[in-house]
């Protein structure tokens, strides 16, 4: 291991005649090789000399086995251990040298040598000697090595004082050196009778929306309040089951432990439970020990040095790679050592070959980045920066090719070495060199260990036992299928006495000499650790301590201080979001431009009294939009949790410190929004050119938008999933405008009979509304606008006029602001400053809240989970199936729980005929190319092949090599690019029925996850089978796919629960549904284990006998997998045939092609792993010349015999007579596709309730709301202006309902796009017609349940035409929703997109209506179009028609306007001709001498006319809205055929690449600009920048 044997000395190995994959497994100096592969004449050893060794040349074969690669296009190259050693050595002195001018007067004994350290004499420490039994002898090369370092010990004199890291080294900044130069961070893992329990049943029934509605109140609510409240919680434990039972063991430092079994047998819950994560578990007993170290004390104070790193590379995506590494570094090192970061991650990108994609995105399956394999090897990266010392790695090698997965257990092995660490990995489908890499394997069998102990003594274990092991099976495999009834072999004689069940190989097991030496390595171990007095945890607990920075807390897991990780995780926040540079720039953009649009409402406002109200309007959306803009962040706060767990339990930082990052982010970002929004809208609305005024504007809309923010994050930190954070943010966001005391001002709030007055008092927005409006009318009088002056006319004039507006004096013309605000709304200035603190006392308030949250709560499941029945299940499920796990891949279920894998009992039963014709498809000269920068790239070249019924063809190559683009290109499912060459089914060219006639098996699994196993293989077989075939004998059919897939226990469970293999089954028989000719599956083992996988690929050599043909891609098969294929179709990068041909017995075919150029696959060697190995490493002629693989297959006779083959057989089947029956390109009908569909979507919203729930929520918190804050209106001016807005507020609605409908279509119409329309099931039309009938019903429903809860509570007219209208206009409401994010999704071509154009529709359906801003104050540019495009002003108008005509206004004394007649006068006389040829309003004391009031409206028809409407307005709006409401639906079909379809754009496609380019022209001039400065700073030599 590296902390026991020095640097120079893996230099020397790596140089070498040793393969760098033996480093750990080296070949006995009797049985060494030579690099042909001969076995070399046994030496005899010298006690003098070392043996001699020959360094090969670069182009020595021997050299070229060192050199794995990662099965993708990089261009780091492969990871190997001549190549990371050096760099590591060449980081170490760099380190060295930063030490030594950090540390100039330490003195030399203070230093650590070493080469001084590593003689042969020095390496007899006690623990090599105490670990000897489980390490392998040396090899002759580290003899040599050894001899010549000491040797040569005079000559590297000077050289150690360059190796020497002083001080850096001793602290532990990367990995700390005890004075001998062993790790100082090493504990070996412990485990003694573990084990572990889990909770519940493994079965379960789907939710339906019922259970949704009923549980809010009952088992829901109890949920969310014990969760909140422990107390509260049952401490029934309720089902239990055993997942781990009574593991002892034990892994050491400096050790790599391989975890095997299958799917569900408890290798993740065993992996869990060693690095302590054990929150999911019902109980986990037993020791588990670190060096000595107790679990509970690892766990509390040294958390971050036992990891578990799960299978899925889990990265922020917008963070480039140096960025992911040196974050995870800066919360491990000491402020002090910041300086040696940068060489550290140098060093870390060298070691795993991907330097050159240090400024590259991270990426995931969305954000278009780095490539798998390089994600890969940054996890490692990044768990190597952690300096944690034991590691536990879970199935990650998934998705990876054979040579892939091989150079990542190369590098854990590395990992391991370098840092002396203890490393457990479980993996699927391990090679052998993988496995060779191991230096202990542990099996387990449901949940039991059947055995343990040295690798390379396990197969030898169980072949004693009585078990076979085939010819090229590697171990792996061979350990995996012994616990596999379907899969295991007998020896001869072993039938009766082999162990059988898992309990049977525990007691087997148990009883070993195996088992034996494992309690005698524990007992060793800990007999090490008490004779060395536990002096490895002590110089563990010594170190981490050591690493830790001076304020940090002895007993706490973290390296660095709290503030510190603030200031971490803003600076990531910060390349987060610079990382993210369309959405900053559209947030930007839309910023701007409903900055733009939102002040030309309240453009120029009038300085008089016209504009008090809109004034009000105009400083209120100034408050709420920029926060409105900033739900945004929840969407982020909730996607990263799962990083920031991971990180946690690294001990990088708190999660609360990833909360007060971003608020801290928030500051400078929001101030740069504020400044534009604020700004454009501060002067373009009129507001008061005073310096003071604008800044104070400036700063309550800034600590406003901050606060809304805070309570924004206050609700994502308390919710568990982004649907219930959306849905309560939305609702309280709609609360927030209601109760500001804008809508109904304060005085109504506070002194009338409105129930949740008091919400004002607890909203920061009203306290901010209240900062504005007053700093903005302070010292302002406002001249009374002509037509508020009362009365008018001639001889009428000063002192005896009134002004109708609120606050004006007796007599007066003009109010001061001060008195309109004091009237109107019991506002003053004197609480300004108050008002601010308040608004930042709700934001601290709501950032502790999250603070909490966030460290309390973690809403971050493990895997694994019950299989989900539909509740009218065929079959009684009992809960005592066998046991799940968590490893499983997919939402969770097990591949071997229920009905198993697929068994060898049915091996020999008759296949059902599944294949429709013996058609025979051809394909020559096949080329794609895409466009690229401007020109095209080509992806495959003069591609030739054919597929016959019966022959199964293995489609191989590296990654990128362009195996699943010759598949798509084939199967006819490209859809951009330029495709060229003949493909033909016999020897005709393809029909329009060609999509449905073949199938498509999909990698990654695409169902409706709601349906059963049944209910999907009906779907397809209804409308995929032809029309003449009856619904019995389709009905039949899926009872022969169901029993030929061996789900009939799991036909009722839903899809989304199985398990990665079951899900496999699945998509298979969907496409067996159709009874294609021609089945085309890409990656159909991906994930799955080595038995599963062999399951499949055996149930596809099956369907091959029942006469189909298959292309199947596949790129980490077993010998035992791709002996299963009939030919292999090898590609090369760029898509290039390098073999097309036989796979032969044991590859005889194959290798006999191979070994005519002079490359022999070894007899022991894999030969789907020699292909892809010899078309990477290319290879030599006998005449030195390298190999070109792909002109070899050009100029070979093997070619010329297969187009000699394509052309015989497209002159012999084209003479075929043609098929008389019509062929349809779908083939059912529309009608029979639309109500099957229909009926699938109506059962997805039933068993996925969260969809319907999500729509009845809203509409019954917001008709709670409406209804009773304007509970019992009465007659009143003000009563009337509420009667308008309590119909204005359903336009609060929308913007959370179209935010659930958008994500719930965008699904569907993912899965129609992706499979269902490729594989022709259902057109265009069916789609539409099912997504929107089945809106209608919930519609419906959510329309009845808010009209019923918001009419009759605020006392509307309850006459049955009112309340009928209402109700009808209320319905096409909710319908026209719904139907209004169904065309936007179906327009917008992405998500990005979809958020540009949803802001700008919601502020021209809320604001262009003439209630805001009424229509005679409307700016010209929006007054005569928009107004009248506007649904909303349709809506509300059309409201008020029907409930206003009748009411009879009484003014309240407050709300008329006063003057004072001429003497002599009464108020009658005075003012009777102004109220006659006004035809508004009505004198209160007409008879009066003195004190005459007007009140400006009689009836509730003159006060809509100021608004624009008239009472006979109300079927005609009703009618128009109708109209909105079907041009909405005839858009959702427009859009769908024309954007999805056929592929228009609309010009935008242009619009927005000519906007990029401008951006990108700008980007570029500027720095250039600002890089030319910085060249002409730096002078000649300088090293530019990297962008």
């Amino acid at each position: 291991m590296f902390g026991q044997q020095p640097g120079e000395f893996y230099r020397l190995r790596a140089l070498s005649s040793a393969p760098d994959a033996d480093l750990h497994h080296v070949v006995p100096p009797t049985q060494q090789l030579h690099p042909d592969g001969s076995q070399a004449v046994e030496e005899e050893p010298s006690s003098t000399a070392a043996t001699t060794t020959v360094v090969p040349t670069p182009e020595d074969p021997s050299t070229a086995k060192i050199d794995g690669t990662w099965g993708e296009r990089d261009v780091g190259g492969p990871v190997n251990h001549r190549m990371a050693m050096d760099d590591y050595e060449s980081m170490r002195r760099e380190l060295s040298q930063l030490s030594q001018i950090q540390s100039k007067g330490s003195t030399k004994t203070g230093r650590m040598a070493l080469f001084r350290s590593h003689t042969s004499q020095s390496r007899k420490s006690k623990r090599s000697q105490t670990s000897a039994s489980l390490r392998r002898p040396p090899s002759s090369e580290s003899i040599q090595a050894e001899d010549l370092e000491a040797g040569d010990a005079e000559a590297k004199a000077e050289k150690e004082e360059e190796f020497e890291l002083g001080r850096f080294i001793k602290e532990g900044h990367f990995e700390r050196r005890t004075e001998e130069g062993r790790s100082a961070k090493k504990v070996g893992v412990i485990f003694k009778n573990l084990t572990v329990k889990g909770t519940g049943a493994t079965t379960s029934f789907a939710k339906t929306l019922p259970d949704a509605i009923l549980g809010t109140f009952g088992p829901d609510l109890y949920r969310i309040v014990s969760g909140f409240i422990p107390a509260l919680r049952r401490h029934n434990a309720g089902v239990t089951r055993t997942l781990i039972n009574d593991f002892t063991g034990v892994v050491r430092d400096g050790e790599m432990m391989l975890v095997l079994g299958r799917p569900g047998s408890g290798c993740t819950s065993f992996l869990k439970a060693l690095a302590n994560k054990r929150s999911e578990y019902a109980s986990v007993s037993g020791d588990v020990t670190y060096g000595g170290i107790s679990a509970a004390e690892q766990h509390k104070r040294y958390r971050g040095e036992v990891n578990y790193n799960p299978e899925d590379d889990q990265h922020f995506p917008s963070l480039n790679v140096w960025q992911t590494l040196k974050f995870s570094l800066m919360n491990k090192t000491k402020k002090r050592h910041h300086s040696e970061i940068g060489i550290i991650i140098e060093a870390l990108l060298k070691m795993f070959g991907i330097s050159h994609t240090k400024k590259t995105l991270v990426g995931n399956e969305y954000v278009r980045g780095i490539s798998g394999g390089e994600r890969k090897r940054v996890s490692i990266a990044e768990t190597l920066a952690t300096k944690s010392t034991v590691v536990c790695w879970d199935n990650s090698t998934r998705g990876l090719d054979a040579s892939t997965a091989l150079d990542y257990a190369n590098s854990l092995r590395i990992m391991t070495d370098v840092s002396d660490r203890t490393t457990l990995v479980t993996l699927y489908q391990a090679g052998e060199g993988i496995y060779e890499l191991m230096d202990k394997v542990l099996v387990v069998d449901e949940g039991r260990m059947v055995y343990q102990g040295r690798a390379s003594e396990a197969k030898q274990y169980f072949i004693d036992l009585g078990f076979h092991c085939p010819h090229r099976q590697t171990t792996a495999d061979f350990l995996t299928s012994v616990t596999d009834p379907a899969q295991r072999l007998l020896r001869d004689g072993y039938e009766l006495c082999a162990p059988k069940t898992a309990a049977d190989f525990e007691h087997t097991f148990k009883q070993s000499e195996a088992y034996k030496k494992v309690l005698a390595n524990v007992a060793d171990y800990e007999r090490y650790l008490h004779e060395t007095g536990h002096g490895d945890a002590h110089q563990f607990k010594q170190s981490v301590q050591d690493q830790k920075s001076k304020t940090v807390s002895k007993k706490s897991s973290f390296t660095v201080s709290f503030w510190r990780q603030i200031l971490a995780c803003t600076a990531r926040e910060f390349w987060l979001v610079w990382g993210d540079k369309p959405t900053l720039y559209t947030k930007f953009f839309i910023i701007v431009s409903n900055g733009l649009i939102v002040g030309s409402i309240f453009y120029n406002q009038p300085t008089s009294t016209d504009g008090a109200f809109t004034r009000g309007g105009a400083l209120f959306f100034s408050l709420l939009f920029l926060g409105w803009l900033q739900l945004t962040e929840l969407m982020k706060a909730v996607s990263g949790r799962v990083v920031i767990a991971r990180h946690k339990d690294y001990a990088f930082y708190r999660p609360s410190a990833v909360s007060l990052a971003r608020v801290l982010a928030d500051f400078p970002l929001i101030i740069v929004q504020v400044v534009i929004f604020g700004t454009i809208m501060y002067f373009m609305t009129n507001l008061d050119v005073d310096v003071s005024k604008f800044f104070i504007y400036q700063l309550f809309v800034y600590i406003t938008t901050i606060c809304i923010t805070s309570l924004y994050r206050f609700f994502a930190a308390l919710s568990p999933t982004i649907d219930d954070a959306v849905r309560f943010s939305g609702t309280a966001l709609n609360l927030l405008i209601i109760y500001t005391g804008y809508v109904i001002v304060k005085p109504q709030l506070l002194g009338e009979k409105i129930w949740f007055g008091w919400l004002y008092y607890v909203n920061p927005i009203s306290y901010a509304f209240e900062g504005v409006l007053t700093s903005e009318y302070a010292g302002r009088v406002m001249e009374c606008a002509p037509s508020q002056l009362i009365p008018q006319g001639p001889g009428i004039g000063p002192p005896y006029q009134g002004c109708a507006v609120s606050g004006a004096q007796r007599g007066a013309t003009s109010v001061t602001g001060e008195e309109y605000l004091s009237t109107t709304y019991e506002y003053t200035r004197s609480n300004l400053w108050r008002n601010f603190g308040v608004v930042i006392a709700f934001t601290v308030l709501y950032i502790l809240i999250t603070v909490i949250g966030a460290e309390l709560f973690q809403f971050v499941g493990g895997g694994g989970g019950a299989t989900t029945f539909k509740k009218s299940a065929r079959k009684h499920i009992t809960s005592g199936s066998k046991v799940a796990d968590a490893e499983k891949g997919g939402d969770s279920g097990d591949s071997s729980a229920s009905s198993g894998q697929l068994s060898n009992e049915k091996e020999d039963k008759v296949v059902p005929q599944t294949a429709q014709g013996d058609e025979i498809f051809t394909w020559t000269d096949v080329e794609y190319s895409v466009p690229y920068e401007g020109s095209q790239l080509k992806l495959l070249h003069q591609v030739h092949g054919y597929a016959k019924p019966g022959v199964m063809i293995a489609l191989m190559g590296a990654s990128g090599a362009g195996k699943t683009t010759l598949l798509n290109t084939l199967s006819q499912r490209q859809t951009v690019g330029v495709v060229s060459g003949d493909m033909l089914v016999d020897g005709k060219p393809l029909g329009k029925e060609f999509q449905r006639i073949t199938g498509f098996v999909e990698q990654q699994d695409i169902h409706d996850g709601t349906a059963t196993i049944r209910e999907a293989i009906e779907f397809s077989a209804i409308l995929r089978q032809e029309r003449h075939i009856s619904t019995a004998d389709k009905m039949a059919y899926v009872e022969e796919i169901i029993e030929l897939l061996e789900l009939g226990e799991l036909q009722d469970a839903l899809i989304s629960s199985l398990g990665v293999e079951q899900r496999k089954r699945v998509t298979i028989g969907v496409e067996l549904a159709a009874k294609p000719s021609l089945l085309f599956l890409d990656e159909p083992t991906s994930g799955l284990d080595s038995q599963s996988a062999y399951s499949v690929i055996r149930f596809l050599r099956k369907l091959a006998h029942a006469g189909h043909g298959l292309i199947c891609t596949i790129h980490q098969p077993s010998s035992l997998l791709i002996q299963q294929f009939d030919m292999i179709l090898a590609l090369n990068p760029e898509g290039n045939t390098f073999y097309f041909g036989p796979v032969g017995d044991n590859g005889a075919a194959v290798n006999s092609y191979f070994s005519q150029r002079g490359v022999v696959c070894p007899p022991e060697k894999n030969i789907a792993e020699f292909i892809l190995e010899t078309a990477i490493k290319g290879g030599k002629r006998s005449d030195g010349k390298r190999l070109d693989w792909n002109k070899e297959w050009r100029e070979s006779q093997e070619k010329k015999d297969l187009l000699t083959e394509i052309d015989r057989i497209k002159s012999e089947r084209s003479k075929l007579p043609a098929k008389e029956t019509t062929q349809y390109e779908y083939a059912s009908p529309v009608w029979l596709q639309t109500t099957s569909l229909t009926t699938r979507m109506f059962t997805q919203h039933w068993r996925d309730p969260s969809y319907y729930y999500g729509k009845l929520f809203v509409a019954v918190i917001t008709g709670i709301f409406n209804g009773f804050t304007f509970y019992a209106l009465g007659n009143t001016v003000l009563d009337l202006q509420n009667r308008m807005f309590t119909a204005f507020l359903i336009v609060l609605i929308p913007p959370t309902v179209v935010n659930a409908v958008v994500p719930k279509f965008y699904q569907n119409l993912a899965l129609w796009m992706a499979r269902e329309n490729p594989s022709r099931i259902y057109n265009w039309f069916a789609f539409c017609t099912a997504s929107v009938v089945t809106e209608i019903p919930i519609s419906i429903l959510s329309a009845l349940v808010y009209w019923l809860l918001w009419y009759y509570p605020t006392g509307l007219p309850r006459d049955s035409s009112t309340a009928g209208y209402t109700f009808f206009m209320t319905m096409l409401f909710f319908l026209f929703q719904a139907s209004w994010g169904q065309w936007i999704c179906a327009f917008a071509p992405s998500f990005t997109v979809i958020s540009n154009v949803l802001p700008f529709f919601f502020v021209m359906f809320s604001l262009f209506n003439g209630v805001v801003r009424p229509y005679s104050q409307l700016d010209v540019f929006w007054k005569y179009w928009m107004y009248y495009l506007n649904p909303s002003t349709y809506w509300i108008g059309g409201l008020m028609a029907a409930t206003l005509p009748t009411i009879q206004v009484q003014c309240a004394p407050q709300e008329a306007a006063y003057f004072d007649p001429p003497p002599g006068q009464t108020c009658s006389q005075y003012a009777g001709n102004f109220v006659t040829q006004a035809a508004r309003g009505y004198l209160l004391n007409p008879e009066a001498t003195a004190e005459c009031g007007y009140c400006p409206y009689r009836t509730g028809v003159e006060y809509m006319a100021t608004l624009n409407v008239v009472p006979s307005d109300k079927w005609k709006y009703a009618a128009i809205f109708l109209a909105f409401c079907i041009s909405n639906w005839a858009l959702v079909y427009f859009f769908i055929w024309t954007v999805r379809v056929k592929g228009w754009s609309f010009g935008f496609g242009y619009l927005f690449g000519g906007l990029g380019r401008g951006v990108e022209v700008v980007k570029r001039g500027v720095k250039k600009m600002v890089g030319g400065s910085k060249e002409k700073k730096r002078g000649d030599g300088g090293e530019k920048e990297s962008g």
